[in-house]
């Protein structure tokens, strides 16, 4: 990097007093950067550079003992205020790493720092030969702090977003390279002729792609951006509530349990999930085996019971039995039961309707990721399921409860850092481990996970109709028995807001205030993970981002 500074001890040598702080010095050295980015270090001479600064030859010996101090000086110069106005504020921010990135990407284009002369200057010494050894000492050990820095951020995030197969060392060099080609064009340009909104815009879609939804789009002067809610009537019209079924969840990856809550052959477990009514059953040979949970005569519940075990699978009113492997027996002409797509990520067992593609992605999605968002979930290996999922009603539309979630940003620093009893009894009941930073990651359309030193909690949205969802909690421990489990799950949920009865009835109240008084947040600014959301919601269905009802419409 051009940007890397260290004050050198080989620098000239200057009288102790005249390396006072001075105004004139100030006017030379600026000069001097001037006469740098015109003529490069090997054509600047002293009567150039006083001739802009329009002073005598005579006051450049009272400042500097030579021209190679002077030009030393000017490196120095911006040496130092890339590291006071860059790394320092930067680092500040490191246990952030999205924060830390943007302001670094915002800093680095900035116009103080990044101006045409400036940026020529750097490349004027890093180029010409005769003048490599000076920026080698001058900026060598700030080059490398910068990289480390931009390496350890990177590294945070990927941590931070559970996507441990990406490599940090090739992420940092893509972002210090497409910082650096910013720099060059900036070089052979006017200021009047940079577009340094465009360039941000450029820096922050290379790390939009790396890390989908952790950073927001930044407007483009060109196109108008959505930041209010969606219009109240998205949140209770039953025609959208038909078409996200098909848009968004039918194609959609969604939890439906663990292996350990079928143990045994013949073991089954029944889970509504929205869209999908899901039986898991183990079979003979040890596999679990999700089928559609439809009779296949008609279409009610093939089992009723939430858990149990069938041998075999039936249907007691139209006299339907089904072996473990969804194969009919009996009579001739029944048609088999409907296995449906599954995976398993760790213990965890998804599912999704069988034939349907998954919903496209947008660079602004706030997934893990686009081509496969549970691919990067890592989930200890010792972790177990203590106790069955629990499920909360909500009376309010799915996306409220979505938006609450990308809303809330309680980072593990403010959690570990509370004062509150909760706080304190964690860490004690946690010990070292507790240093392990909580993570939260969202995977659309409807999953939050939330990482923990004593294990992980899976959040689903479940949509029951319009105006109402079900949040089902699935937690997992990697504490050995189940009383230090349910302490530490107890103590976890009381700093965690999502669950909270008063985050619920927020919620439910914002539905109200959205469908029953008609009540608007025109012109507020929403959270950009929660802009990402509403904008992925309305590039997959555009209805969404209409004013009024399609039947509504003149």
């Amino acid at each position: 990097m051009r940007k890397g500074l260290k004050r050198s001890a080989d620098s000239a040598r200057i009288p102790r007093a005249r390396n006072a702080p001075s105004r004139q010095r100030q006017l030379l050295i600026d000069a001097c950067i001037s006469a740098l980015h015109i003529y490069g270090p090997s054509r600047t001479t002293v009567e150039k550079v006083v001739a802009i600064a329009k002073m005598s030859p005579g006051i450049v010996r009272f400042y500097f003992a030579s021209k190679a101090a002077m030009l030393v000086a000017s490196l120095q110069f911006l040496s130092s205020e890339f590291e006071e106005q860059l790394l320092v504020p930067v680092t500040r921010l490191k246990s952030r790493p999205v924060a830390a990135l943007e302001l670094m990407v915002d800093l680095y284009l900035d116009p103080e720092i990044a101006s045409p002369r400036k940026v020529s200057v750097w490349y004027a010494f890093w180029g010409e030969a005769s003048s490599r050894q000076e920026y080698y000492d001058i900026c060598g050990q700030k080059d490398e702090s910068f990289a480390v820095l931009v390496r350890e951020l990177i590294e945070r995030l990927i941590v931070e977003t559970c996507q441990l197969h990406l490599d940090a060392d090739g992420i940092a060099l893509g972002l210090i390279g497409v910082l650096e080609m910013l720099w060059q064009d900036f070089a052979f340009r006017n200021e009047a002729d940079i577009d340094r909104p465009a360039a941000k815009r450029r820096a922050m879609a290379y790390l939009r792609s790396v890390f989908p939804g952790r950073f927001a789009a930044l407007p483009d002067p060109g196109s108008e951006v959505r930041e209010a809610p969606l219009a109240a009537w998205v949140y209770a019209d039953g025609r959208v509530f038909a078409a996200e079924r098909e848009a968004l969840f039918a194609g959609s990856w969604q939890l439906a349990g663990a292996r350990s809550q079928v143990p045994g052959p013949g073991d089954f477990l029944t889970v509504d999930l929205g869209m999908e009514r899901v039986l898991l059953v183990r079979g003979a040979d040890g596999q679990v085996r999700a089928f559609r949970n439809s009779c296949t005569e008609a279409p009610h519940s093939l089992v009723a019971a939430h858990d149990g075990r069938a041998d075999p699978i039936e249907c007691k009113i139209h006299g339907l039995q089904f072996d473990w492997q969804g194969r009919s027996l009996g009579r001739g002409g029944t048609a088999d039961l409907t296995l449906l797509e599954q995976r398993a990520v760790g213990e965890l067992i998804l599912v999704r309707s069988p034939g349907r593609p998954p919903p496209l992605r947008s660079a602004d999605d706030p997934s893990a990721g686009a081509a496969d968002q549970w691919a990067a979930f890592r989930a200890p290996a010792e972790s177990r399921m203590p106790a069955a999922p629990r499920e909360i009603a909500v009376r309010a539309n799915w996306k409220l409860v979505v938006e609450q979630w990308l809303e809330s940003d309680v980072s593990a620093a403010a959690r570990s850092s509370a004062p509150g009893w909760s706080a304190r009894r964690y860490l004690d009941l946690l010990g070292s481990v507790a240093d392990f930073h909580w993570q939260r990651r969202f995977i659309a359309p409807n999953h939050l996970i939330e990482l923990r030193p004593d294990g992980f909690t899976v959040l689903q949205a479940v949509p029951s109709g319009p105006e109402r969802c079900r949040l089902r909690i699935h937690e997992y421990t990697v504490c050995e028995t189940d009383r230090p489990a349910r302490v530490a799950q107890y103590l976890a949920s009381r700093q965690s807001p999502y669950t909270r009865p008063s985050t619920v009835a927020l919620i439910e109240s914002t539905q109200q205030g959205l469908v029953t008084f008609g009540y608007g947040a025109d012109g507020a600014r929403a959270a950009p993970a929660v802009a990402a959301f509403r904008r992925q919601l309305t590039t997959l269905m555009p209805l969404l981002a209409l004013a009024r009802p399609p039947h509504e419409m003149p």
